[in-house]
């Protein structure tokens, strides 16, 4: 909750309380799973009912709190009057309430492997904290660049989930869990631009989904948007026989 400060336990106590509680019911761990891999690690509580399998998101809300409060009796930690926040800290920019999962919470799920820590991302997208600063070369399976997730969600929430090459919706497609997950791209060629500079996460990214990122970068070239569209394009135009396109 707003004002409140974090006096969250560290991971290890959070591993120890959920090996005391022994097995998790299956709602309570997809619903840890699905918070942990949501972008930045924060959803709705509709979000999370639909992940759950809930058909409200009062439920989810309900069966989140009753994992945090048996999680803060465990731990003897309970931040505030609504269980849940053993679990997460809250925030309410819009109409609904944002839970965001404590870090603790997430090391403590990688510590006990119940979650997969490289979370689907590529080489060229390696996450990082800071400013708004990108360029600087590390070293992965190939050469890659420095992402920062700041970046990342200002660019999706400027230009949505939605791939800008082909339309493809991961929500549409495989349904509630996989909501929200989308792939960022540098318009720029950050090997073109030889250094750390400032970005502009409307100008110079764009959300693609990973087989159009692939394209993108397939034979270790930084394809331009539009070639990738043309691409596409001519590859239905030699095909007219084929099912209609999913994204048109």
């Amino acid at each position: 909750m707003a004002g409140v400060i974090d006096t969250a336990p560290l991971a290890e106590r959070y591993v120890e309380a959920f090996e005391s509680i022994g097995q998790l019911a299956d709602a309570h761990l997809a619903m840890l799973r699905f918070h942990y891999g949501a972008p930045t690690r924060t959803v709705t509580a509709t979000q999370m009912a639909g992940a759950a399998g809930y058909g409200r998101f009062n439920s989810a809300n309900l069966q989140y709190g009753r994992l945090g409060h048996r999680v803060g009796d465990l731990l003897g930690f309970h931040p505030t009057s609504m269980p849940v926040d053993v679990l997460v800290t809250q925030a309410k920019p819009g109409k609904e309430w944002l839970w965001t999962m404590r870090p603790q919470v997430a090391r403590s799920l990688e510590l006990l492997g119940w979650v997969a820590t490289e979370n689907f991302v590529s080489p060229d997208e390696v996450l990082v904290a800071g400013p708004l600063f990108e360029g600087a070369v590390c070293r992965v399976t190939v050469n890659a660049y420095e992402r920062n997730p700041e970046a990342r969600r200002q660019c999706i929430a400027a230009q949505g989930t939605a791939c800008c090459i082909c339309g493809f919706r991961f929500g549409a497609e495989y349904g509630p869990e996989a909501e929200g997950y989308i792939h960022v791209h540098h318009v720029r060629p950050l090997s073109e631009v030889g250094g750390a500079y400032v970005v502009d996460p409307v100008e110079d990214l764009r959300p693609v989904c990973p087989n159009c990122h692939a394209v993108l970068h397939l034979g270790g070239r930084c394809r331009r948007i539009e070639e990738v569209r043309q691409l596409r394009a001519q590859q239905r135009q030699a095909e007219p026989d084929a099912a209609a396109d999913p994204a048109s």
